[in-house]
């Protein structure tokens, strides 16, 4: 006769005298199916297989089950079923994973790009655009979560593989590849939200007292021979009367709602609570190199001292949550004493270091300077990037639904 049921529990049989791997199936009307695993269909029944087979007594009077193959087309109806009940369905095309793509654009056009498609996001969702890269690396969570879940029902997990509700293996990985983008960009967003609103702190103060200067300049980086070997970004360099200043903007603390202490050692080494050190010094000692190996090889200012197109570092922390330590030689400074530490040296002497047409022709190198080296790689979201995200929380949805409904499956 023809049985179907589910496969209860697996128990080894005697293995002294039947070496080739026989078992039990506890069925689900508690009848106890003598049965050879090596004819399941040539792979190993396991428990919560759904299985069908045909039933004869064995020479010792014990119901055996030959051969025995899982009953797919059952528990796929049972499935159908289910989603139809919660008004789910699946899907012809593999489930979608969110693209991101590199692109080579500047600063300014990347942040644009990324913050076009969070709107955009943010009136879908009704919540706030900054969360996108958040909500969506949570849903890539959820659904990895749910396909370990499934591991107990594996049966039942190919079948949603294969109708494309949950992610085939190779998607697994790039899921898993796509959620390192995501924290990256969150990050950087973060980070380039909080240093934006310092340098627009900085910028009022500089506007304030009319100074002028290049914002977030990208200048060519020199190596020792001269050679331009890369480039590197500066938040502002200020060319005034009083001489030329880089000044670098670390807004740290700005994002915690607890106050931070910041030391910076005589070696120039900056140690925050619960972060790496980090040579800052070094950072901006680059952009200094930058800025004077532009200006020291310009021909339009050849006829100006080189002492006068030395660069003062300075760095501003615009923000009153971070208790400063400094105990090396560098000017930082809060934002309301910046323009006291860029004037100061000249107070005393009441002499102007650099005249107000050497200001404008120095302003009008680093303007010509950075023009060809502003464009950097982005990892941005791809044009499909939110379609597939709807389309993968949707089916993702439906699978959790069909996880959430195991018995009624399994009935």
């Amino acid at each position: 006769m023809e049985y179907k049921g589910r496969v209860r529990e697996i128990v080894p049989y005697d293995r002294r005298r039947h070496a080739g791997g026989y078992g039990f199936i506890q069925s689900d009307d508690d009848q106890s199916i003598f049965f050879l695993l090596a004819w399941a269909n040539y792979q190993p029944v396991k428990v919560g297989d759904y299985v069908e087979y045909e039933t004869e007594m064995d020479e010792a009077n014990r119901l055996h089950a030959n051969p025995v193959q899982r009953d797919e087309k059952r528990m796929a109806k049972q499935i159908k079923l289910m989603l139809k009940q919660g008004n789910y369905t699946t899907f012809r095309k593999r489930l979608p994973v969110p693209g991101v793509r590199t692109s080579t654009t500047n600063m300014a056009a990347a942040y644009e790009y990324l913050n076009n498609i969070q709107n955009d996001f943010g009136e879908d969702n009704d919540v706030l655009p900054s969360t996108m890269l958040s909500t969506i690396n949570e849903w890539i969570s959820k659904l990895l979560d749910l396909m370990d879940d499934f591991d107990k029902h594996e049966q039942l997990k190919n079948l949603l593989v294969n109708r494309n509700l949950l992610p085939k293996k190779n998607q697994i990985e790039e899921l898993i590849t796509l959620q390192k983008n995501l924290r990256k960009m969150n990050y950087e967003q973060r980070g380039r939200y909080y240093g934006v609103r310092g340098e627009q702190l900085v910028q009022a103060k500089l506007d304030q007292h009319q100074l002028e200067y290049v914002q977030n300049p990208t200048l060519p980086e020199f190596d020792s021979d001269g050679n331009v070997i890369g480039a590197t970004e500066i938040d502002f360099i200020t060319v005034s009367m009083f001489g030329i200043h880089v000044i670098e903007v670390k807004n740290y603390g700005a994002n915690k709602n607890q106050e931070q202490k910041i030391t910076i050692t005589k070696d120039g080494q900056w140690g925050r609570i619960g972060a790496a050190q980090e040579n800052v010094t070094n950072q901006n000692d680059l952009h200094i190199a930058a800025v004077e190996g532009v200006l020291f090889s310009a021909k339009e200012l050849e006829n100006i001292d080189k002492v006068k197109l030395l660069a003062t570092p300075i760095f501003v922390i615009p923000n009153e949550n971070v208790e400063l330590q400094n105990l090396s030689a560098e000017i930082i400074v809060r934002t309301g004493l910046l323009y006291d530490a860029i004037a100061r040296p000249i107070r005393k002497t009441r002499q102007a270091i650099l005249k107000n047409d050497e200001v404008q022709r120095i302003l009008a190198v680093l303007n010509n300077a950075l023009e060809a080296n502003r464009q950097f790689q982005y990892v941005l979201p791809d044009e499909h990037f939110l379609n597939d995200a709807y389309s993968m929380l949707s089916r993702y949805e439906a699978a959790m639904y069909v996880f959430e409904h195991l018995e009624e499956i399994y009935q």
